[in-house]
């Protein structure tokens, strides 16, 4: 719980037991149901937990999954983000932000991970647009008080994916009215301008703040 193990001193040793302990451990996570987990809090808790240690931590362990295994782990947080707990939710949207900030930072590099978390993703190219859907639907539509938690995967998964954003903006869009439509576009060019390409604290500060004021404003004419 203090995080001070050093995991990188197993694979220098060639040493099998760190690798052997998260393979059962992951195992055992896929057995359970996902009704089960979403049904108890107490394991809820403990397996969203897990998971974003996981996508925060062993990504190299991760993407070695086969793709159906590796996209329904990204699927499964789909589902603990609506959760009314919001512990659950806020990990769930931290192992979000830990695989799209990994997607943006090596964008252009080709190492193995890389290279198999690219092609997983490319096996189900709606996953993306599927998950900044759900982000951007809780932010503006869940009554539940974890903007702020939310908010942050959103600015990396935007810079991820640039369609899945521009994806989920015309698809809200076309569901509005024509006077919503057009400050539907207002707002969301106010939300876009001046943002870096960049997943530095500054920078996420400031889009947090910009999402908070255009989910205020967006609020106040949005139909459903």
């Amino acid at each position: 719980s203090g995080n001070y193990v050093n995991f990188g001193v197993f694979s220098l040793y060639n040493d099998q037991a760190l690798q052997n302990a998260l393979d059962v451990s992951l195992q055992m996570c896929l057995q359970i149901p996902l009704t089960d987990v979403l049904a108890y809090v107490k394991l809820s808790r403990a397996y969203f937990t897990f998971v974003e240690i996981l996508f925060r931590n062993h990504l190299d362990v991760l993407s070695g999954l086969d793709s159906t295994v590796f996209l329904q782990l990204l699927k499964n947080n789909s589902e603990g983000l609506q959760s009314n707990e919001l512990t659950v939710s806020s990990q769930c949207a931290s192992t979000i932000d830990h695989i799209a900030t990994y997607m943006f930072l090596n964008q252009n590099r080709d190492k193995p991970t890389v290279q198999l978390i690219r092609s997983h993703m490319q096996s189900e190219p709606d996953i993306l647009p599927q998950l900044m859907s759900v982000l951007f639907n809780s932010l503006l539509f869940a009554s539940h008080a974890n903007h702020w938690a939310i908010t942050r995967p959103i600015l990396s998964l935007m810079l991820a994916s640039e369609t899945a954003f521009t994806d989920y903006q015309n698809q809200l869009i076309s569901t509005q009215s024509p006077e919503n439509q057009e400050k539907l576009r207002e707002e969301f060019t106010r939300l876009t301008a001046d943002i870096q390409r960049s997943v530095e604290t500054t920078n996420r500060d400031r889009f947090t703040q910009k999402l908070t004021l255009f989910r205020l404003n967006v609020r106040q004419f949005l139909t459903l």
